[in-house]
């Protein structure tokens, strides 16, 4: 299975984007990360983790985003991301096409979901 399968649209944002109007997003579309992209390159990545660490502070987004994302290619075989899942514990990837361009993401619970998948099983 491709990474591509899984992936979804993802919901980005400006940099300085203010962190309740983050959460606010967060919340409309019941999701646990936005990215913060610029001409279509990711420039970080705000999680729900780091609004809780932040809660009630008047902050921008990019004073608290991680800026040093990993991310995956949208042909790589999903167990290239599961690796980094299990090295890293990162649990939201960027999904970037051939040209480094942002198309999608790809969460711990797209990952899980492919589990019960018969054509998809960890050697």
């Amino acid at each position: 299975m491709k990474i591509k399968d899984l992936m979804k649209k993802p919901i980005v944002i400006e940099h300085d984007m203010m962190l309740s109007d983050a959460a606010k997003l967060m919340t409309k579309y019941s999701i646990s990360s936005l990215l913060i992209v610029n001409d279509g390159e990711v420039l970080g990545i705000i999680t729900y983790h780091d609004l809780v660490r932040n809660f009630g502070e008047s902050k921008k987004v990019s004073e608290v985003m991680t800026r040093k994302v990993v991310s995956v290619k949208e042909g790589d075989k999903l167990q290239s991301a599961i690796e980094i899942l299990r090295e890293k514990e990162i649990g939201v990837f960027p999904v970037l096409n051939s040209k480094g361009k942002l198309v999608g993401i790809l969460d711990s619970k797209d990952i899980l979901k492919s589990w019960d998948n018969e054509d998809y099983i960890i050697d």
